[in-house]
Formats: C-alpha cells, sequence, structure tokens
C-alpha cells in the first residue's frame, strides 16, 4: 500500500495568535451505518490517539465504502467553547492511504478548514486514511469536534463518524462576548471580542440582528451574550411605553426571535436595566427606577411568553444615579452585583445578596471620574482568568475595556483601549 502526504498550513489569525492548535485524545469517537437494499452497507469510524503541546499526533479514519463516493472531515470547536475566530492557528497534515496502491484523491481548500474542508473521492472497498494534527506548545486547551461524512454515489449506504478530543494545552480558551449595537439607521449588529479582523469589537466587522429598532428608546440586555448566543434575553421599550420581549434563537450564533409583548404602562420608568440573576433561582431578572427615584425588581421567569412576575420594591433614592450596569459578578461569591454611577462621575458597588427581597447589601464607593464616559456594558470574561469584565464608551467614541479582578474593594484593573468609532452607535448593550 503506497501513501501520499499531503500538508496545508492554515493560519485563522492575527499577529498575536497564542499558537497552532494542539490535539489530544478523542473520546467517544464512532458512528452509524446505512444499509442499501441489498444488504450492502457503508461505515466511517475514527480513531484518534493523544497528542502532547509542541507534537504531533495522526488520526486514522476508516471508511467501508460499498459502492464509490466522497469522504469529508469537518473540524470545528464544541459548544462549550468559542468558536475559531481570526487570531487563532490550526495545523493539519493529510496522510491518504489504499489497499490497492493506488492515489486517492484527497484536497481541502487552503482558505478554510471549518465545516467540510477535507474532501476525498473513494472508490468502493475499505479505505483507511490518516491525518495529523500539529500544533506550538503555546495553544490553549481546545475542545475540538470531528465530523466525518461518507457520502455514496447513490445515497443508499451514507455513513457518518463523530467526535470529540480535547487539547492538553497551557492555558484554558477565552470565550468569546458579543456587544449589541444600534446604529442611527436602526439596524441592531453583535460586534466579539476575538472575531474582528481588525482587532477586538472591530465595527466593520458585526453580525447583523435585524433593522427597526430605531423605535424602542430603551434597549437592555438581562445577562452578557456569549458569541454562541446563550445568556440573557433582550428587552425593549417603545415610545408609547410598551415593553417588548426579544428571546435568543439558540443555535450556534447569537440571534434573535420576534419580539413578544410583555405589557404597557412601562413609560413610568426613567431606567430599564437587565440585572442577571439577583434571585438566586437560576433566572435574569430586570430592574426599573421609576420618576421618584424608587428601585422595582420584576423576578424572570425563563417564559418568553411571561418573562417577568409582578414587580416588588427594593429600594428608594435611587434617582441620584445615572447609570445603572447590571448581570456581572465582579465579586467573585457568585451572585450578580450593580454597578451605579450617580450624577458626579462616583461609581458604586452594590454587592449582590441573592434575597429577592433585599437584593443589595450597601454601596461600595469604587472609583471617581466615571462621568467621562457615555455608556457602561456588562461584559464576559474574554481573559479566561475567572473574572468577568466592564466595557465603557468615552465621548470620543473610544472604547475601553475593564478586567475583573474578583477583589470588592477593587473589583476592576487599569483600563485598556480596545475599539474606536463607537460614537457610531445610538444604544449599546
Amino acid at each position: 500500500m503506497r501513501t501520499i502526504l499531503r500538508e496545508g498550513r492554515r493560519r485563522l489569525g492575527v499577529a498575536g495568535a497564542a499558537g497552532a492548535l494542539l490535539a489530544t485524545g478523542l473520546a467517544g469517537a464512532g458512528g452509524t451505518a446505512a444499509h442499501a437494499a441489498d444488504g450492502t452497507a457503508g461505515s466511517v469510524a475514527l480513531a484518534t490517539p493523544g497528542l502532547a503541546r509542541g507534537g504531533q499526533a495522526v488520526h486514522t479514519v476508516t471508511v467501508d465504502a460499498a459502492e464509490g463516493g466522497v469522504l469529508t472531515l469537518g473540524f470545528a470547536t464544541a459548544d462549550d467553547q468559542r468558536p475559531w475566530g481570526q487570531r487563532d492557528e490550526w495545523t493539519i497534515g493529510l496522510t491518504v492511504g489504499a489497499p490497492d496502491g493506488a492515489e486517492q484523491p484527497c484536497t481541502y481548500p487552503a482558505h478554510d478548514l471549518l465545516g467540510g474542508a477535507v474532501r476525498c473521492e473513494l472508490p468502493a472497498g475499505r479505505h483507511t486514511l490518516a491525518y495529523r494534527v500539529s500544533a506550538s506548545d503555546t495553544v490553549p486547551s481546545w475542545h475540538v469536534v470531528v465530523d466525518a461524512r461518507f457520502a455514496s454515489a447513490s445515497g443508499a449506504s451514507d455513513a457518518t463518524a463523530a467526535g470529540r478530543f480535547d487539547v492538553a494545552g497551557v492555558q484554558p480558551v477565552p470565550m468569546d462576548w458579543d456587544v449589541l449595537a444600534r446604529d442611527r439607521n436602526g439596524a441592531l449588529r453583535a460586534y466579539s471580542h476575538h472575531h474582528g479582523e481588525g482587532g477586538p469589537l472591530d465595527v466593520e466587522w458585526g453580525k447583523g440582528l435585524g433593522t427597526g429598532w430605531g423605535h424602542y428608546d430603551r434597549l437592555t440586555k438581562l445577562a452578557p451574550i456569549d458569541v454562541r448566543g446563550r445568556g440573557g434575553d433582550v428587552v425593549a421599550r417603545d415610545a408609547s411605553g410598551v415593553l417588548w420581549y426579544h428571546e435568543l434563537a439558540g443555535g450556534t450564533h447569537t440571534a434573535l426571535r420576534p419580539p413578544v409583548r410583555v405589557g404597557s404602562g412601562w413609560g413610568v420608568y426613567r431606567s430599564i436595566r437587565g440585572a442577571g440573576d439577583l434571585t438566586g433561582d437560576g433566572r435574569h431578572d430586570l430592574l426599573a427606577v421609576d420618576g421618584s427615584g424608587a428601585l422595582w425588581l420584576y423576578p424572570g421567569t425563563d417564559d418568553p411568553a411571561r418573562p417577568f412576575e409582578a414587580r416588588r420594591q427594593v429600594g428608594t433614592g435611587w434617582g441620584v444615579y445615572s447609570s445603572l450596569t447590571g448581570g456581572l459578578d465582579v465579586t467573585g461569591d457568585r451572585k450578580a452585583d450593580l454597578l451605579t454611577r450617580d450624577g458626579s462621575g462616583v461609581l458604586w458597588l452594590h454587592r449582590g445578596t441573592g434575597d429577592p427581597g433585599a437584593p443589595f447589601q450597601a454601596r461600595r464607593q469604587i472609583g471617581t471620574g466615571w462621568n467621562v464616559y457615555d455608556v457602561l456594558v456588562a461584559y464576559g470574561d474574554v481573559t479566561a482568568d475567572g473574572h468577568p469584565e466592564l466595557l465603557a464608551r468615552d465621548g470620543a467614541g473610544v472604547m475601553w475595556r475593564y478586567a475583573g479582578t474578583g477583589d470588592a474593594a477593587a473589583p476592576f484593573r487599569a483600563r485598556v483601549q480596545v475599539a474606536r468609532y463607537w460614537d457610531a452607535f445610538d444604544a449599546v448593550l
């Protein structure tokens, strides 16, 4: 049997990539077989040995083809991690062997190694194909799923196999998080930290979420939203005081379902803000401040048709705050906290208690000079250190990131500039 070595290198990143993908140990590789009408069968099986970082390993795909067809191999990150972005690397080599010694044409495009990246045209018979994964010694701990599909010529003996291997990398893979922004034409887009070709939150790399959002005068998310579209749903109030609920659609990326009418009379509130899980029941809650400064809690239900329970008053005197930002656990105690900014620019931390009757401890001052910002946004953990982060937009449209520390006395590190031109948006959440 003769083997053919085909090498390909695909860099999915920009300068500063952490390293090429390093693969170790596929768990639970298996496949499904389909039988043709005459009883013949097609099957696919995967086998993947472990790989130490800085090394390489050979994985194999065995195809029993009752008739000729096409094998495709796809690679992607598992659902518990973000998809590969513009600053990640992947290196793959492919070795093909055929029982009769014939060269089997296997190709994969240099511009993309995701999805059905490797394509092999195979005649009937048993075929064992080997592909090699390799990586640098600085790669993070990716979780990778492999999808192998054999499409027979007639379609009668198609077969698939799927598996996953985990990477023994040097550090966890940071999750990616979306920031939603509405432009002045009413278009809503999602911007992520790791997927902009020009860098984090690149305004040229937004994913469209629809138009017609301009009729809302209040927009908020109930909690940070990761790049796979998991997190807090979006709540919006129109100019007539009607509140609307946009549920996250699920799937592999951020998308929103059509709005569901929550109710009228919400025009009495000067501020409406998502707050994360304040009550400790695993559901995302909503806060609202009325014209007299009373603070109201709307506990979440997880039912889009009736997303909130009846309101309960949880405070007075909240009219002194010009900004409320919820949905973050900045103290590391697994309780949602609230950040407020008063009219003089002082930033306050209201530490969460998990008690729906009294959801916050006494406020603590954590900074001054925050009136230079016109937007504060709850953000997820993009550094994989276990602490969520805060985004702030200044009057010049520059977006700044404050990495979390987990320390209630000093919950944020020094700011870092991450993006420009965010003054193009009239709502950021």
